[in-house]
């Protein structure tokens, strides 16, 4: 084990601030020792793949930061399938593919680790590939027990099956995974409409993007403003024209503007040059990511409440976004994955901010966070788990919410491969 404080370098502002007990910087017999880690001494470990993530370092707790020792990407050019560490951040991962004229459908930002692929990883390709856990073929790592796991898709035994499929959306709170094998995608060329739009244009776009191809997808984020990003993959001369005819139903909206990448590695979502939103270091935040199905009629009740929401934000750093899914990430088998929610169309994530060590205005902003959250239901009732929240009293609630009726499952698997609880807690 080592400690050294200065090593941990992360993007997550709470994190950083985090006074941790220590960071350990390989997986070994020695991290599951009973000795070391009995509950007198220790709650549970905490896990760094990218820093995003506001459980990646705790007060008083130890953090196994995987960016040191398990960040290494290799490509096979036969098979095309990338092998990743579990440190490995996406933008990384995505420059290495880029290079040989592959891709993968990571988020809206290339900070995250690998988290983001096991938590579900919602993309601007998922539409027309499925989530990130829909592309993994095999996993190397180690249970919370200790015992080695490898497990490769299309050669589970029985027995594994369940781990397998747990493994696809909940493994940080029964595993630590150390490498990741995926499928990758042809690399192909990006068109994207955007800018700023008032809630009315958002509203025909939100009708207008239900009805959108696979290889289209919106994405919008309301701050002081709203933009929204329509991201539109070229594949061949035949989707080409099918999208011309969806992007020219755009051109109602005069202040949208064409953008032409060639590949999606050189796009950057929400960038700060925007001033869509503070992104400051004296500040924390919390985000809790929802989920739910077509708006279809509901768009203008939706949209009334979306202002309401925003009329009542406590400050500029607070804001409301949203990813669309669909198309594959409907298509593929429900029960593949512990991503139970397969019927989602949108995960809208509500982010909010406030001055760090400033109490009354934590307090303020969470309030706001959480009735955001109970007006957002009646259009998204189910959970994104993407970030870990059992610091935060909605824990167990959004546990249930996003693991639906597979959430015994999953305390099964963590009463057997997780005894001592060294992983985050259910």
């Amino acid at each position: 084990m080592k400690k050294n404080k200065n090593l941990l370098e992360i993007p997550n502002i709470n994190s950083k601030d985090a006074e941790f007990k220590e960071l350990i910087y390989d997986v070994n017999d020695s991290l599951f020792n009973k000795d070391n880690y009995s509950k007198k001494k220790f709650e549970h470990l905490c896990v760094c793949s990218g820093g995003t993530t506001s459980s990646c370092a705790k007060n008083g707790f130890t953090t196994l930061d995987l960016r040191k020792n398990y960040s290494k990407i290799h490509l096979d050019k036969e098979s095309n399938l990338v092998t990743i560490g579990g440190g490995v951040k996406m933008g990384d991962l995505i420059n290495h593919l880029q290079k040989h004229n592959r891709s993968f459908p990571i988020g809206l930002s290339k900070l995250p680790g690998a988290g983001y692929i096991l938590t579900g990883g919602v993309s601007p390709l998922s539409r027309a590939y499925g989530l990130a856990i829909d592309n993994i073929e095999s996993i190397k790592g180690f249970l919370g027990n200790g015992t080695f796991i490898f497990l490769k898709k299309n050669q589970i035994s029985p027995e594994k099956q369940l781990i397998w499929e747990a493994i696809k959306g909940a493994a940080p709170f029964f595993s630590i995974v150390t490498e990741i094998e995926l499928k990758t995608i042809q690399s192909n060329p990006i068109k994207v409409v955007e800018g700023f739009v008032n809630l009315d244009q958002l509203s025909e776009i939100i009708k207008l993007s239900e009805e959108f191809p696979e290889n289209i997808s919106l994405q919008w984020i309301y701050a002081k403003k709203i933009y929204i990003y329509i991201f539109a993959e070229l594949k061949n001369s035949l989707e080409d024209k099918k999208t011309e005819e969806c992007l020219i139903l755009l051109e109602q909206f005069p202040h949208l503007e064409k953008n032409f990448y060639e590949n999606f590695n050189e796009i950057n979502f929400f960038q700060q040059e925007l001033d869509l939103y503070e992104l400051n270091t004296n500040n924390h935040s919390e985000v809790i990511s929802l989920l739910g199905e077509d708006l279809e009629n509901d768009i203008p009740i939706f949209m009334k409440c979306l202002n309401k929401i925003m009329d009542n934000k406590p400050n500029n750093s607070c804001y409301i976004a949203s990813q669309q899914l669909g198309c594959k990430t409907k298509k593929l088998l429900h029960g593949s994955s512990f991503f139970v929610h397969r019927n989602s169309t949108w995960k809208p994530w509500i982010y909010a901010s406030w001055k760090k060590n400033d109490l009354q205005e934590k307090k303020v902003v969470m309030d706001w966070m959480y009735d955001s959250w109970s007006k957002l239901r009646r259009f998204y009732p189910n959970v994104h788990l993407a970030q870990l929240h059992n610091h935060l009293n909605s824990h167990r609630e959004e546990l249930t919410l996003a693991f639906g009726n597979r959430i015994e499952e999953l305390k099964t698997l963590k009463n057997i491969f997780d005894p001592q609880s060294i992983l985050p807690p259910l």
